[in-house]
């Protein structure tokens, strides 16, 4: 038996198919799924965007230049979703694939909050990296530089499997869990990248949606106390050794969404 919140989202994703089917889905509807996303997952980092401005912003609209760097962010996370999203049934979750999509999102200098160095682009970091998050919660130490090339590789590994036994009847198999375990994994355990690690994992996440008969869609983080609920769920997860808090989390949030869209 599932628990309430995956029972609910597989309600609330046949409910979005059936009105919202993907072979009908117009471009500009398409479009909006993948702007909101971009968005959110960003908003995640970039305090300072604003909802407004930034969709008019991937709509060529005009805005105040006001926080650029975050709107371009946004831009360059859209760009990237939707060129995959375009031909998702192509993708492969592969090293290569993973480094290809850091690549290309982490190429503009402005996307580098710690400092761009060319090496670093579409390459595993080659130094310890530690996770800022003093004074609320100890500071996070994540795998060693010296062990990501095996780690990488080993999860990759897993995540394949997983990926391939994908069963929205099936707690531990459901499509939520998988994202979550991938997601957990990824960025607060390895964190391969010197940076953009988030904005990699979730730029995945929203191609492995589409490859499982799912929208691409975010919990919306829409403001400061969004953000925190997000990170603080991720530290819970830590504190349990569980993903089922962030399993929540997704699920809820992706309802949430799909159901202001109905």
């Amino acid at each position: 038996m599932l628990p309430e919140y995956l029972d609910r989202f597989n309600q609330t994703l046949e409910s979005f198919r059936q009105r919202f089917p993907a072979k009908a889905w117009s471009d500009e509807f398409s479009q909006s799924l993948i702007n909101d996303f971009s968005f959110y997952s960003t908003r995640i980092e970039e305090e300072a965007i604003e909802y407004g401005d930034t969709i008019k912003f991937l709509k060529d609209e005009l805005v105040q230049k006001v926080h650029l760097k975050g709107l371009l962010e946004v831009s360059d996370h859209q760009r990237i979703l939707e060129a995959l999203i375009q031909r998702y049934d192509e993708f492969e979750l592969s090293e290569d694939n993973i480094k290809q999509v850091h690549r290309d999102l982490m190429q503009n200098e402005l996307s580098w909050e710690d400092g761009f160095r060319k090496e670093h682009v579409g390459e595993y970091r080659n130094h310890p990296v530690v996770g800022r998050r003093e004074p609320f919660y100890a500071n996070k130490e994540y795998v060693s530089h010296f062990n990501i090339e095996f780690s990488m590789a080993s999860y990759v590994d897993i995540f394949q499997q997983k990926l391939a036994h994908i069963d929205n009847s099936s707690e531990e198999n459901h499509l939520i869990t998988v994202l979550a375990y991938f997601h957990n994994k990824f960025l607060n355990l390895i964190h391969p990248f010197a940076d953009g690690n988030g904005r990699t994992a979730r730029i995945i996440m929203g191609v492995l949606m589409m490859k499982n008969n799912c929208p691409p869609v975010f919990s919306q983080i829409l403001s400061t106390e969004n953000m925190f609920t997000y990170i603080n769920t991720l530290i819970e997860c830590e504190q349990q050794d569980s993903d089922v808090p962030f399993v929540r989390f997704l699920a809820n949030g992706m309802c949430d969404y799909m159901t202001s869209r109905l």
